[in-house]
């Protein structure tokens, strides 16, 4: 498979559902993802690193500022030493730099509609789902191909393909996603330049635009804010 390779399995993912049972309300403290993003309308989030305070927010800094982004640890990260400990360890062990990491609960026979995530920041990085609670397995499909991820499973996989999940149970489906710069995702972003030559041009000129506009924004926005 071009778009989908599976990382390594048998991880223990006691640990993890342990933490997220025992902080189970935090699903609910940001809900601004599902609620920009209509293809995630039937999911819910935990940020455990990120670049801005909330998803909406992380999501324009990820457009504004592709280079520079970096995942720094939020203030729920802090409920979740498991998976924080995780996704430090994974980045680590790439070599690489953090980017954004999130949980994600897709609802029971939810789904993720299809998309593919378009800008500088996903073409240059790599992306891993750690699949945590998924009783049928985790559907899967990128590109024309189609897996069932197992619970314990890490997978790569290129999220500037079309693609779309499914929780085709009667249990939530929770994933920990993992964007990651490093050695190979730019082996993996020279690929795409040669699969998607016009639309990587395209997110280079739009990241130069934003990288311009954001400053100014930001500028505006602390103004307006003042009394």
């Amino acid at each position: 498979m071009k778009y989908l390779k599976l990382v390594t399995n048998g991880i223990d993912v006691s640990p993890f559902l342990d933490e997220i049972e025992a902080h189970s309300e935090l699903w609910y403290v940001d809900t601004s993802r599902q609620e920009r993003i209509s293809k995630q309308r039937e999911t819910h989030a935990i940020a455990l690193r990120s670049h801005a305070d909330t998803a909406s927010l992380d999501s324009s800094v990820r457009r504004a500022k592709p280079m520079g982004y970096k995942g720094r640890p939020t203030p729920m990260a802090s409920h979740f030493p498991v998976a924080s400990e995780y996704v430090d360890e994974l980045v680590r062990i790439m070599d690489g730099v953090m980017g954004r990491a999130v949980m994600t609960k897709l609802k029971p026979h939810g789904t993720i509609y299809p998309h593919s995530d378009d800008g500088l920041y996903w073409l240059l990085r790599d992306r891993y789902h750690l699949v945590l609670k998924s009783a049928n397995g985790s559907h899967f499909k990128v590109g024309g191909e189609e897996v069932r991820m197992q619970e314990g499973e890490l997978w790569w996989f290129d999220p500037t393909v079309t693609h779309e999940a499914f929780n085709d149970s009667n249990e939530d489906r929770i994933h920990i996603i993992v964007d990651v710069l490093s050695a190979h995702s730019m082996r993996s972003f020279r690929k795409r330049l040669v699969r998607i030559p016009v639309r990587s041009l395209r997110a280079f000129y739009k990241a130069g635009v934003r990288s311009v506009a954001w400053p100014i924004r930001q500028r505006f926005s602390r103004l307006s804010a003042k009394p």
